[in-house]
């Protein structure tokens, strides 16, 4: 439940972010558009604004040499010369055309390379220069046209703005080319685009960053309430595991104080019925009663020997009285008396009165693991240390048997229900569960912290 809602959560966050990414990115298009066209229209004005004060300035100057007294004739080629020379930008120049559409100034008056004027007898110039004469009739203004740009050689989109010059009955006028205006354009394209891009990528690393945080949230979440479980399955191990030696103490207790006195009762009875035997029965009579007394005194000493041995097995009275050491000393005496092969019990660093979880984990682990040797090891000697360490408390049984597959073993689950037990006996208490196995034989090691009472005692 918790994984889809994480990527249910994760799916939506995308999503959103998607959707705010477009819906960015056509804010952006729709911005830089409307910046587009009012750039276009700034520029046209300003284009405009200073060809009107370049034909102006034309215009006042041919003026002035109209009204001077003198040869017509000779003013007419006066102002085409002066305006011949009077050029503005790196493509800027003015032409002149009499009333009739006639070009008045050439090209090479003008002694610029790559010049070409609208000429109405030229079929490449004739629809501009209809547009141009047409324009100066109704009083002037803007002609928009293709023309070739001297500079670049290429057709470019060009402005101009013609005025009538009524002394003469000329038309005078003067362009400009609008590529600067493309090209101002396109540098607000190329921002534009550059501004999607990277807003596209903050948006990709802000989705990276959230699916990030919800996956770490989501990771943290799952930690956290494996850390919850895990601490409540172990407490619930704990409590399991202590009913489990409260049951025990309980038998124990009951077979002892309850089975076990009577046994001893009936066992004194029969003694004493033995000895009180009539002297005046027969001799064969009470040869035969005294028989079956001895064979009944002796199968209720056997179950009262095999009483004590379970009820020992449950909880030993070392365990509580003397402690762990004495406990497992007597576990191995109990071995060796039922067994064939050697058992040793080595105990090292000084001895420390451990909590009864503790001691009753690890007696537990000797009785499991010497059930394992007895059932499937068949060795000729086992090793059992018990080592006091400063802070910790170590329990080793090894053997020389035949060994087993561990890996097996541990995945089977129908199998090694006592190798799970062990395992989690020592994870209840936060200890440590080793075991190695081979052909050379079984080595088991636990190891348990000792608190810091009982470090300190």
């Amino acid at each position: 439940m918790r994984i889809r809602l994480i990527v249910l959560t994760a799916a939506i966050t995308l999503l959103v972010l998607a959707a705010l990414a477009v819906m960015v990115q056509r804010q952006t298009l729709k911005l830089a558009g409307q910046e587009r066209e009012l750039v276009k229209e700034i520029y046209a004005q300003s284009k405009e604004v200073e060809l009107r004060h370049y034909v102006s300035l034309a215009q006042a100057a041919l003026g002035r040499l109209a009204v001077e007294d003198g040869d017509v004739a000779a003013q007419q080629r006066q102002a085409l010369s002066m305006l011949s020379q009077m050029q503005f930008g790196k493509d800027g120049y003015f032409f002149v055309y009499d009333r009739h559409g006639n070009m008045l100034l050439e090209p090479s008056q003008m002694g610029l390379q790559g010049v070409d004027f609208c000429e109405p007898d030229n079929p490449s110039g004739f629809l501009q220069a209809s547009m141009i004469m047409t324009s100066a009739r109704q009083g002037g203004g803007l002609v928009r046209y293709d023309w070739m740009k001297p500079s670049s050689q290429s057709n470019t989109q060009k402005m101009s703005f013609v005025t009538p010059l009524a002394h003469w009955g000329w038309v005078i006028g003067a362009g400009l080319y609008m590529d600067d205006i493309e090209a101002a354009l396109n540098i607000i394209d190329n921002h534009a685009r550059q501004n999607i891009e990277e807003t596209r990528r903050n948006f990709y690393g802000i989705a990276a960053a959230a699916v990030l945080a919800i996956g770490l949230a989501g990771l943290a979440f799952n930690l956290r309430g494996q850390r919850v479980a895990s601490g409540k399955l172990q407490r619930l191990a704990q409590r399991v595991v202590r009913s489990q030696e409260d049951e025990r103490v309980r038998v124990a207790r009951e077979l002892h104080d309850g089975v076990v006195q009577v046994m001893v009762s009936s066992k004194f009875l029969l003694e004493t019925a033995q000895a009180s035997l009539p002297c005046a029965l027969p001799d064969t009579g009470r040869r035969g009663a005294s028989l079956l007394l001895d064979q009944g005194l002796q199968r209720l000493n056997d179950a009262l020997a095999e009483i004590r041995r379970v009820s020992h097995g449950l909880r030993p009275a070392l365990l509580d009285d003397l402690g762990l050491a004495a406990a497992l000393a007597l576990l191995v005496e109990q071995v060796r008396a039922h067994c064939t092969y050697r058992v040793d019990f080595v105990q090292q660093g000084q001895v420390r009165d451990l909590p009864t979880a503790h001691a009753t984990a690890l007696f537990r682990v000797a009785q499991e693991a010497f059930n394992n040797i007895q059932a499937h090891a068949h060795p000729t000697a086992v090793q059992v240390e018990l080592c006091f360490g400063a802070r910790t408390v170590c329990l080793r049984i090894i053997d020389d048997g035949l060994g087993f597959d561990l890996q097996r073993v541990q995945a089977d689950a129908r199998g090694g229900i006592g190798l799970r037990n062990m395992r989690e006996r020592m994870e209840s208490l936060q200890g440590r569960f080793e075991m190695q196995s081979g052909r050379d034989g079984t080595r088991l090691v636990v190891t348990l912290p000792l608190p810091v009472a009982a470090g300190a005692a």
